[in-house]
């Protein structure tokens, strides 16, 4: 990344950003917001200002584990903005994993946690310094939701650094929110506590309490509070979409960026059976009587390392990564529902996938096997999708059977679902613009174990591997000795450039960038992220049209589905 360091001597000058006056002395820089005094960093040459782990809510430990995020209070004194807020709670899985004799490799995504803690909740904001002039006042502000299935991550990897974005002339803030059992989980004892408020969906309290802390204290940084964009990738795509679908979010932004991942899943309902999933609350009771005898008491009880720990996946342990409950407070009805009603935030937005979603992922046992033969494969897709098999078997045929199944993983649980969003928003007449990233960037040739040690495949444009490129950190690579080519450097100033333009203006375009179209359903135009920009139409013809009407009819028989049954993984029939 680009290091935040202290700057040389500057005496006491007085650099104005935007409307807010940010003094810059001998090693660092002071700001007066709201909350009240914080000291932060400057960049080597004074270009960009930074204030790490600021509290945007009161932290939810003791009786306030499981209750709704609540605005931080203001402090005395001046506080110390330099260093990164704790991570919140979550698991620390093995840096190395096997896939048979011979051929263990380093676990995907592992970045090393830093101190972990429940009292989590801060955020972080890059800001640029002026020299002097106001006519930069009220900056566009990105907001970004870091990914990780809702049980892992957090804002302080090195790869989020927002210095680069804020170099072109955007706010950047970065925020933690609570996962797993911490932000996710419904018992029958709060909804007795909260009878009309908020039961379930505390991550999601967070994020929209962050936004709430963006527009009450953003101003201060020289940021327009009327103009925020919400970005984020896989969870934290999963994230905007709930954004979007949340009445708590209304008029906290007003553009979204949504990276490979949408929440468009089965949803269980707080207090019925529903979509397949038995009641939140029985589910969350069926967990709490394996741990402790003493109900949300002898939770709440627990140390979060305890709690953390008894949520290992297993038999009756509930995912509580994609434990988001349609509880009538928070989210209405299920968020793929509330969008096909047209009842979304209707704001701009920019979505996409990468084209080979599967790699990376496929560490973690959400990419089915391949099969041992074609007919293997046709048997298998036969059981799962009955009349559906031909279709399926047209659109993925055996011939590379590895390929078939990374691809329909990639179509299943990524790629019908973010061109579906962008064609929903159609519908409620905000502009949608989708985009392709086939780019394979030098750790995308790496060749590792895939399907339980069966073969090696090369990552490719891999999850997540577009990340570097929107930031344009492209020194925080995956592997750090890995060489960046002119391409790679010339992509990320294209794509990050799209990124930001669009956080300013609504609209991707400017400059002597190709012309990037929005999506209409009757010609499908993205863009496609390869070598470099290139604008195409109908993106993997017949893919949207499968996979629509796989999930239409899980939805109709009762099928629950969510991120780890996709491609062959999935069912249309019981």
């Amino acid at each position: 990344m680009y290091p935040i360091k202290m700057i040389g001597q500057l005496g006491s000058a007085l650099v104005m950003c935007c409307l807010a006056a940010q003094a810059v002395l001998a090693d660092e820089v002071r700001l007066t917001i709201p909350q009240g005094d914080l000291v932060g960093d400057v960049s080597a040459d004074g270009v960009v200002s930074s204030y790490k782990g600021i509290p945007y809510a009161i932290p939810p430990v003791g009786d306030r584990r499981w209750t709704a995020a609540e605005a931080a209070p203001a402090w005395t004194g001046r506080r110390s903005a330099k260093q990164f807020g704790p991570a919140c709670m979550q698991p620390n899985p093995p840096e190395m994993m096997s896939f048979g004799p011979g051929t263990e490799q380093p676990l995907m995504y592992i970045e090393p946690v830093p101190v972990m803690s429940e009292d989590c909740l801060h955020l972080n904001v890059w800001s640029p310094l002026s020299t002097g002039h106001t006519e930069q006042a009220d900056l566009p502000v990105m907001v970004w939701i870091h990914g990780g299935g809702f049980t892992t991550g957090f804002s302080s990897m090195p790869v989020y650094d927002g210095e680069a974005l804020a170099r072109q002339g955007v706010i950047v803030v970065s925020i933690n929110y609570r996962m797993g059992i911490f932000g996710f989980f419904a018992h029958p004892e709060l909804s007795a506590e909260n009878p009309d408020g908020i039961a379930a969906n505390f991550g999601i309290t967070d994020q929209v309490a962050a936004l709430r802390w963006v527009r009450e204290n953003i101003s201060a940084f020289g940021g327009n509070p009327d103009n925020v964009t919400i970005f984020g990738e896989s969870a934290g795509s999963w994230a905007v979409s709930l954004m979007m679908a949340t009445p708590m979010s209304d008029g906290l932004f007003q553009k979204a960026i949504g990276q490979s991942g949408a929440y468009f899943y089965a949803m269980p309902s707080l207090k019925e059976p529903a979509m397949g999933y038995a009641s939140a609350e029985s589910m969350g009771q069926s967990f709490a009587a394996q741990v402790t005898k003493e109900g949300l008491q002898g939770l709440r009880s627990m140390t979060a390392q305890d709690l953390l720990d008894k949520t290992v996946p297993g038999e009756g342990v509930p995912n509580f990564g994609q434990f988001v409950v349609v509880d009538r407070t928070v989210f209405n009805r299920p968020v793929r529902d509330t969008f096909a009603h047209g009842e979304q935030h209707a704001v701009p937005v920019i979505v996409g996938f990468n084209s080979d979603e599967g790699s990376g992922l496929s560490d973690y046992g959400v990419v089915a096997p391949t099969p041992a033969s074609a007919a293997d494969y046709e048997a298998e897709l036969q059981t799962r999708y009955g009349d559906l098999a031909a279709a399926y078997l047209k659109q993925y045929p055996a011939a590379q059977l590895t390929d078939a199944v990374f691809d329909s993983y990639r179509d299943s649980e990524f790629g019908w679902r973010m061109e579906y969003w962008a064609g929903l928003m159609e519908r409620v007449g905000a502009p949608a613009w989708l985009y392709y990233f086939s780019h394979v960037a030098p750790f995308g040739e790496t060749e590792r174990w895939v399907s339980f040690g069966s073969e090696q495949r090369k990552l490719g444009a891999f999850h997540a591997s577009e990340i570097p490129f929107v930031f344009n950190n492209l020194d925080v690579q995956w592997q750090s000795d890995v060489t960046v080519r002119s391409d790679d450097l010339a992509l990320a100033e294209t794509m990050s450039a799209y990124w930001v333009n669009f956080a300013k203006t609504g609209d991707p375009n400017g400059g002597d960038r190709p012309l990037w179209a929005p999506y209409k359903s009757n010609d499908q135009r993205f863009m496609s992220f390869a070598d470099d920009a290139k604008p195409a139409i109908n993106l993997l013809p017949g893919s949207l049209e499968l996979h629509y009407e796989i999930d239409s009819r899980r939805a109709e028989r009762g099928i629950a589905w969510d991120g780890a049954r996709a491609g062959l993984l999935g069912q249309t029939e019981k």
